[in-house]
């Protein structure tokens, strides 16, 4: 008889986990998506003739045998692209991964000179472990180069660098110092597949088309897949999970099972577990609400024109543009946009209380609209209109002490028999859809050899404070 799996959350992370396990032959898996269609933040939807992906997404992977498995689903439905990016510094767009044929002209000898002499006193500098964001990059780069590009970029996406830790930096910035990022921007060093994915691949009816099919092997699998269902309370017998409560369009079910996947914020775990008056649990809860998130602001824009770029992304380190990121649509695929129209998605971040999280719609559109023109990608009237759209809790935040927190909530939760935490948010860890897949097939090899949650849970914790994002 297979064993009974909850995964909760629709998203790439409990997706990928229910198709890994529903394989195997030996679990019957139930996906619990509180939203009324799965994918999550990687979901592809339509507006009027347009499908429109939840920001800029691409299918690439270093790690071994993970896009192998993306192929293998996909089949011909993937499009390879041979990636082009840029980010706009000094007034100019310039090639990113960043050159220094390119760079240089634009700086000025006086930037040039202060970039030189600050890397030169970082390299010399010795201490211990960089502690924050900035502690990391300062002693790679220098801090006049730290101010220039990277300071920004990261406060617009995290905000202060100096309240980040430095696994952020690790996470995201492959280099390993000035010397290294010089030696590539000249040709002297090539990149590898752990620092510049050079081509990358995309459904051609849009990033959503991965979990559309994840969910469709689930399915196939025999599992079922409850949309408009959220989970109310996990039941246990002490310390192991028997359950979970859901509603399913009103109505109070509850699912039995061997094991529980989640993949949703870890605080609503701990909430569906109930205290009953333990300690741990309550110290779990309290370190589950210093977690900290960041969510996206997704700014759409439909214009009369044909395609607007020959980039993939656009990247926006100056403080004065709302936005740190731009994708156009079509030059993803151009099945998802009529020949005469494009659109624009601008992206950006913010705390969820924040200044431009709580700013009306309306008035995000005019910002970006009026950024875009004024660096000359656009001119206003080419705009037909726009929308908006929030994601919120997108982007785990770590502060300087989220490891601490982390540590304690893991600790606490590990106690429980048949409970395992996946993706991005279930995780809390900082990673892309590629490492999501990883994770589900991590977990679904760790039960098949008879290893228990906790061994599992404490071992995939090693293996994603290794993952990088590769851009």
């Amino acid at each position: 008889m297979r064993r009974k799996v909850v995964v909760l959350g629709g998203g790439v992370g409990g997706l990928a986990a229910g198709w890994m396990l529903g394989r195997t032959g030996d679990y019957e898996v139930t996906v619990v998506e509180r939203a009324p269609v799965t994918g999550g933040a990687c979901a592809t939807f339509r507006y009027e003739d347009f499908l429109l992906d939840l920001g800029p997404h691409k299918s690439y992977s270093a790690i071994p045998g993970i896009m192998d498995e993306l192929k293998q689903l996909m089949g011909a439905e993937l499009i390879r692209h041979r990636k082009s990016n840029t980010i706009y510094l000094f007034g100019s767009f310039l090639h990113y991964p960043i050159r220094l044929t390119d760079l240089l002209p634009k700086m000025g000898v006086a930037d040039i000179v202060a970039c030189a002499v600050s890397a030169g006193a970082s390299a010399l500098r010795r201490g211990g472990e960089p502690v924050s964001y900035e502690d990391y990059v300062v002693r790679k780069f220098g801090r006049r180069l730290y101010e220039l590009v990277f300071e920004p970029l990261a406060d617009k996406v995290w905000g202060d660098p100096a309240t980040l830790s430095a696994d952020i930096a690790r996470t995201r910035i492959p280099s390993s110092g000035v010397v290294d990022t010089a030696l590539r921007a000249v040709g002297l060093k090539r990149d590898s597949a752990l620092t510049d994915a050079e081509y990358f691949y995309y459904p051609r009816e849009g990033f959503g088309r991965i979990p559309a099919r994840m969910h469709e092997e689930v399915e196939a699998t025999g599992g079922r897949v409850l949309v408009r269902s959220q989970p109310v309370a996990i039941t246990r017998s002490g310390r192991t999970i028997t359950g979970v409560d859901v509603e399913v369009e009103g109505q109070r079910r509850h699912l039995p099972c061997d094991l529980l996947v989640s993949s949703v914020p870890l605080h609503q775990i701990v909430s569906l577990l109930g205290t009953d008056g333990e300690a741990e649990t309550a110290d779990a809860l309290a370190a589950a609400s210093r977690l900290q998130y960041r969510g996206a602001c997704l700014v759409y824009l439909v214009l009369d024109r044909e395609r607007v770029t020959d980039h993939h992304w656009l990247f926006f380190p100056e403080r004065d543009l709302i936005f740190g990121r731009v994708f156009e649509q079509k030059q993803m695929s151009e099945a998802m946009a009529p020949k005469d129209r494009t659109a624009l998605c601008c992206d950006f971040t913010d705390d969820e209380a924040g200044p431009l999280w709580t700013q009306t719609d309306d008035a995000l559109i005019a910002r970006c609209r009026a950024d875009l023109a004024r660096i000359g990608l656009i001119r206003e009237s080419w705009v037909r209109h726009g929308f908006v759209k929030r994601l919120p809790k997108f982007y785990p935040r770590y502060d300087l002490r989220y490891r601490q927190t982390t540590s304690t909530l893991y600790e606490a939760l590990k106690r429980y028999e048949g409970l395992l935490p996946t993706g991005r948010i279930g995780f809390y860890n900082y990673n892309n859809s590629d490492h999501c897949v990883d994770m589900g097939k991590f977990i679904a090899e760790g039960l098949s050899a008879g290893h228990p949650t906790h061994r599992i849970w404490t071992e995939l914790e090693a293996r994603v404070s290794s993952y990088r994002i590769v851009d």
